[in-house]
């Protein structure tokens, strides 16, 4: 199979070529050379065109060599047209003045196309960039990438707690999120409060929603396409991020003329309150004493540098680790006895990225070379530990079991995941000409996969009766192990996932075809899959257009666990070859769209997918495992059923202007069907939110001052509740029957949570000086109306029979909140002559 991938690989890169890609960068003519954000690009010969993205740079695909006059344009500022000469001998920067004349507006005649995912999904793919990352409100003062991608048409979170997202009815791991081509498998903090990563260094983001190219694959549901800044400005260009939970620190410029740096940190400053409550929670006295010990911390880093060897030929590598750790413990010495306890639980997680790649642009071509290694790394223990024995053996002060006096007693849970993806890729672009593309790859990835599930307890002592318990003794019987109970599994596996893809884009006047085929192989159980995906678009005139797609997609790991919070203890299943099958999914989209120079862009567009070979576990697996006190322990047999999901979506999308934001509707379905589960009968899933509303508006109101608002509704989120109670006599035989309040459970996610809806504003003071240096300071409002918001509900009600032989009902039910109200100060000081 790996000779035959070769084969297509090398028949398709020899196409022969005949274009380049324009690329340059947008600045204001300041003593910073402050790069434009959102600024028109325009080659008027092509009538084709790009937006400027965070650092000011912008990328034209396909331009053929000759003449060329390019325009462009920024409002507020004076609109400039050059000539240039494809191909260029040096970098394109273009200055533009502002105008003091305060235009009303700038109009503007080209779509943004700097990917294949906006050039062939326009409707699908959202470019999370462009949109006001650093305006929207924050969660406990911290800018934040996901969060921003949660609050977007066709994309659904569990809870204000949850840091995944699914979009169009997938599950959370069904999403292929890339950091500068990188796979990260679970970049989240604080349990998933918000991502990993940084919003400071990041350049390009684009989500793709619906058939995304055939380039990408091993997910079945989105793409979200993370590219870092390469630290290119002029004068260098960073900042400092201070929230009440953590520092941010960010920076890039140029070494010299040819290689350019950035480096980006972030991290808790939360250890002073925990010595704090750790002092405060020991204790000493006469008897005994306390020792209490937490702690929680986490950090990111980013590092990047781009070496360009000569024009059109760089080299560009990049590290990112994410780290979490939360630890609590606490440890009891008696003064008076040998009796010591220790409780111990302790959560941690470390994503770990690396990669070089080498690009090469030239006249003809643009191949891109790259090896990368991501690895994830998650260990929780629980610990219970007691000891009734003196350090010399001589003395005891403990419990009994059966006829034993205990003098140690161990309780330990563990699950420990550990993988690692090694990744080889090559792709090529070929411009055949100004209305035709080809693009062709091949990608290797071995996977290293390890898992371990433990539950044990461990009891020593010696044999002693109950009645003739001494405190001490000088004689000890020797110690015996007691009881050794231990259960759990280890899993582990090493498997070749080996593609190649070839992907066309042909502009036939009003029309445009992109279509695709993915060839994938998967060792485990020899699995090949030949994947079509085709995307076609038909321009109406130049503001509206429509868009239809098809495709199939496959994956080879699922996570099947918590439902509810983000920690790390799912269970991740990899196709063994054996009893597990690859998910495979068939999407179609079909929709309008309409582009507007002064009142943004309109996007409606209606999806179908179904999911085959979705893994999940029985009702008894999911109560075994949740018995666990503090370590979710889940077994390795699972069910198979499949899914289905449909809706629509709307998407209003205005990013220039003094008012800039997004209103985003949803209305969608989502069915779930396991023959072991609710009779065999489908019912909705977790994510089959019925109707959906996010809007985000930001206002400029005057050069100083912003303000912003986060608006969310959703329907209430499908839960399974009881919907009665029975008492159960003891057993008239006196054999060992139960007896009690039993409660009756009818189908699965039987009911929903009340409607969820939530305001966070923000006001933000720009343009101070703080230490000499340039900054803003936001004061952030989440939940401004305090809206309790549901995670959970529990039917409480209970039966009690009275002397009478008459029965009690005592109704009730318990709620769970989310986010309450939450007010953050945060500040963000520019560093370096380019900060914005």
């Amino acid at each position: 199979m790996k000779i035959r991938i070769f084969v297509i690989f090398l028949a398709l890169s020899p196409i022969v070529l005949f274009a380049q890609t324009l690329s340059g960068r947008i600045i204001q003519n300041d003593a910073y050379k402050t790069p434009l954000l959102g600024a028109t690009v325009l080659v008027k010969e092509l009538n084709r065109g790009e937006i400027s993205g965070l650092s000011g740079h912008f990328e034209i695909p396909g331009v053929d060599k000759g003449k060329y006059q390019v325009q462009v344009s920024f409002v507020g500022f004076k609109t400039q047209e050059i000539a240039i000469t494809i191909p260029l001998t040096e970098p394109l920067i273009i200055i533009l003045e502002e105008d003091v004349t305060q235009l009303e507006g700038v109009e503007v005649s080209s779509t943004s196309l700097s990917s294949p995912q906006l050039e062939q999904t326009r409707l699908s793919t959202i470019k999370v960039s462009d949109l006001p990352l650093t305006d929207i409100p924050r969660l406990l003062g911290e800018p934040d990438l996901i969060r921003m991608v949660q609050n977007l048409p066709g994309v659904k979170t569990e809870s204000d707690f949850t840091g995944g997202f699914s979009v169009r009815g997938g599950r959370n791991d069904q999403n292929l999120i890339l950091l500068d081509g990188v796979p990260v498998y679970n970049p989240w903090h604080l349990f998933g409060l918000f991502s990993a990563f940084n919003t400071e260094a990041i350049e390009r983001v684009e989500l793709t929603k619906g058939v995304f190219p055939a380039q990408y694959g091993s997910r079945v549901s989105s793409v979200l396409d993370i590219e870092l800044q390469k630290g290119e400005e002029r004068l260098g260009a960073g900042y400092l991020n201070l929230s009440p939970i953590s520092t941010t620190f960010s920076y890039g410029r140029p070494l010299n003329q040819k290689t350019s740096y950035l480096f980006a940190v972030r991290r808790t400053y939360l250890d002073p309150l925990f010595w704090a409550v750790n002092i405060a929670a020991s204790s000493q006295n006469a008897r005994s004493k306390t020792k209490w010990r937490s702690g929680y911390n986490f950090m990111d880093l980013n590092a990047k540098v781009v070496h360009t060897f000569k024009p059109g030929l760089s080299l560009e590598t990049g590290f990112f680790v994410g780290n979490d750790v939360l630890s609590l413990s606490e440890k009891n010495i008696r003064k008076d006895s040998p009796e010591r306890t220790e409780n111990r639980l302790r959560y941690g997680w470390t994503n770990l990225t690396g990669s070089v790649k080498l690009i090469r642009k030239e006249d003809q071509f643009k191949s891109t070379s790259h090896l990368f290694v991501s690895r994830y790394f998650a260990d929780n223990i629980f610990k219970d530990y007691y000891s009734g024995m003196s350090q010399d053996g001589q003395s005891w002060s403990g419990g009994f079991v059966e006829g034993y006096a205990l003098t140690d007693d161990l309780w330990k849970q563990r699950f420990r995941q550990q993988f690692t993806d090694f990744g080889a890729q090559q792709d090529f672009s070929h411009y055949l000409g100004e209305n035709t593309t080809i693009s062709t790859g091949a990608q290797l990835l071995i996977h290293n996969f390890r898992e371990v599930s433990k539950d044990r307890i461990t009891q020593y002592g010696f044999p002693f009766g109950e009645n003739d318990r001494p405190i001490t003794t000088e004689d000890l019987p020797p110690i015996e192990l007691v009881y050794n109970y231990s259960e759990g599994d280890t899993t582990s596996l090493v498997a070749l996932e080996s593609s190649a893809y070839l992907n066309g884009s042909f502009n036939m006047g009003k029309v445009s075809f992109y279509p695709g085929v993915r060839l994938q192989h998967y060792s485990k159980g020899n699995h090949l899959h030949v994947l079509p995906r085709l995307n076609t678009i038909y321009r109406i005139n130049e503001s509206w257009y429509v868009s239809a797609g098809y495709g199939h997609f496959t994956q080879y790991l699922q996570t099947v666990g918590l439902e509810v919070f983000r920690i790390p203890a799912e269970r991740w299943f990899w196709v063994n070859g054996k009893d597990r099958e690859p998910v495979f999914t068939r999407t179609i989209t079909a929709g309008l769209g309409y582009d507007h120079s002064k009142y943004g862009s309109f996007k409606l567009e209606g999806y179908h997918k179904t999911f085959d070979n979705l893994l999940n576990f029985s009702t008894e697996q999911q109560a075994d495992a949740l018995e666990s006190e503090f370590v979710p322990l889940f077994g390795t047999e699972t069910i198979n059923g499949t899914g289905e999901a449909y809706g629509v979506e709307f998407l209003w999308q205005k990013n220039q202007g003094e008012v800039r934001g997004w209103f985003g509707y949803t209305l969608s379905w989502v069915w779930n069907q396991f023959d072991d589960l609710n009779d065999g009968d489908r019912f909705p899933s977790r994510t089959d939110k019925r109707h959906d509303i996010q809007t985000f508006w930001t206002y400029d109101f005057s050069s100083n001052w912003s303000v912003g608002a986060l608006f969310n509704y959703k329907t209430g989120q499908p839960f399974t509740l009881s919907t009665g109670n029975y008492l159960v006599n003891d057993d008239p035989l006196e054999i060992g029957g139960y007896g009690g309040d039993s409660k009756v459970i009818g189908k699965m996610n039987n009911y929903r949570l009340p409607a969820y809806h939530r305001l966070d504003v923000s006001i933000t003071w720009k343009n101070r000086q703080t230490f000499k240096r340039r900054s803003e300071l936001s004061l952030n409002v989440i939940n401004v109306y305090n809206r309790l918001n549901v995670l959970t509900a529990t039917n409480s009600t209970s039966l009690q029979e009275l002397p009478n032989g008459k029965i009690r009902v005592n109704p009730g039910n318990k709620y769970t909140s989310q986010m309450p109200i939450i007010p953050m100060l945060s500040l963000r000081i520019a560093l370096g002559g380019d900060a914005k």
